[in-house]
């Protein structure tokens, strides 16, 4: 029995020709096999993923937790008696513990390849996303509200040191969350072209097993 093996990007065309006696064996066509070469290769879109570099991105994302749940953690401390509406609504903590754990499973996809974390870092980079618009929403408004008491205190100096401050601090978060969601839809987008690769080797598995299934017969 001799077989010829064709790669073609992410397929393997496996052609054997089985000898066979009898009047019938001029007849006998050869073989051919389809099957997937994920168990040898990396598909495009995972090495595109790896280009990425996961590592770095999730280290990012790491540092920023980081400082959100620092700044949340004095800002909590200084204003816990003051109608700050980021500190009410503890965005600095709920954020910093989705960044490090978005930011962990990047990192670790740099270690090992498993689909399962790829999909647990586009869950994980989307609810990124999301608190992220909700942050920037919540900074944005307290600028606001910022903005209204300046223009009561406007008669004392101390207060516009205070509304400085705010304001500083609030735009500080603002680009931070715009970094961000820059760096999690990079992580969902990506991410999300691998798996729909995956799903596509799968499928070229499932006819592999269906024609050796047909050939067997």
């Amino acid at each position: 029995m001799s077989s010829t093996v064709t790669d073609c990007g992410n397929v393997r065309i496996i052609t054997q020709v089985i000898p066979q006696t009898g009047p019938q064996s001029a007849e006998a066509p050869p073989v051919t096999m389809l099957g997937s070469t994920s168990s040898q290769i990396i598909s495009p879109e995972m090495k595109q993923f790896k280009n990425i570099q996961p590592k770095a991105l999730g280290a990012v994302l790491i540092v920023l937790g980081a400082t959100q749940i620092s700044f949340g953690i004095v800002l909590t401390v200084v204003q816990h008696n003051s109608e700050s509406l980021t500190v009410k609504s503890g965005i600095y903590f709920w954020i910093g513990i989705l960044l490090l754990f978005s930011g962990s499973l990047l990192v670790e996809m740099e270690k090992r390849e498993h689909v399962w974390l790829v999909k647990a870092a586009i869950i994980a980079n989307f609810l990124v996303i999301l608190s992220a618009v909700i942050a920037t929403v919540l900074h944005a408004t307290e600028i606001a509200q910022e903005k209204k008491i300046s223009n009561i205190c406007d008669a004392y100096g101390y207060c516009h040191s205070k509304t400085n401050l705010a304001y500083g601090l609030n735009v500080i978060f603002i680009i931070l969350s715009f970094l961000e969601i820059s760096i999690a839809v990079t992580a969902v987008v990506t991410g999300f072209r691998a798996t729909r690769q995956e799903v596509y080797q799968w499928m070229l598995q499932a006819m592999k097993k269906a024609l050796q299934n047909y050939e067997s017969l």
